[in-house]
């Protein structure tokens, strides 16, 4: 073998490795997409549940045990009694009302996955002109604001992690 045909042998290892390194180079940077994208969906999941369950809930302690229409938001929990509403309450399957997430932060993991997400909860009564500002007097609109993240495994520098953010707004009318 010639120095000529030496060379270009080299060349073409050189050639044939930088091509390789930019191929996996790509290859891992789309793994990670697709994780950060499977991580929006899976966060997006556990929160609509979430959600779905306080749907399914009473709006307020009080309309939960009347069947008469409530005319007056004074009669509903003060904004500063939101949450629980007892030490019994201690779990989401023991809620009885809207507000009882108040407050509460629950983990989940994602079955199979192996991955865990921290879901925490606020909720308030929002102004009737605009469900964006919050309201110290009873009114008959509460706002549930939730927040997910991904806990484990914990994240790299390199990593993406986004908190999802979702709100929800519930009204009380009570039809005769």
């Amino acid at each position: 073998m010639t120095t000529g045909q030496t060379m270009l042998t080299l060349a073409a290892f050189v050639f044939l490795s930088t091509v390789l390194m930019n191929f996996y180079g790509t290859l891992a940077m789309t793994g990670a997409d697709i994780s950060s994208g499977q991580d929006g969906i899976l966060a997006t999941t556990i929160t609509t549940s979430y959600l779905e369950i306080a749907q399914g809930l009473a709006f307020d302690e009080i309309t939960d045990t009347s069947s008469i229409a409530i005319n007056n938001p004074t009669a509903l929990t003060a904004s500063g009694s939101l949450g629980p509403d007892g030490a019994d309450e201690d779990s989401l399957y023991k809620f009885n009302d809207f507000d009882d997430f108040k407050g509460f932060s629950f983990e989940k993991e994602a079955g199979g996955t192996g991955r865990r997400y921290r879901t925490t909860f606020n909720v308030y009564y929002v102004s009737t002109t605009n469900v964006e500002t919050s309201s110290s007097a009873r009114t008959f609109l509460k706002r549930m604001d939730l927040k997910t993240w991904r806990t484990f495994p914990p994240a790299r520098t390199t990593d993406d992690l986004d908190t999802l953010n979702m709100s929800f707004v519930v009204g009380y009318f009570h039809f005769d």
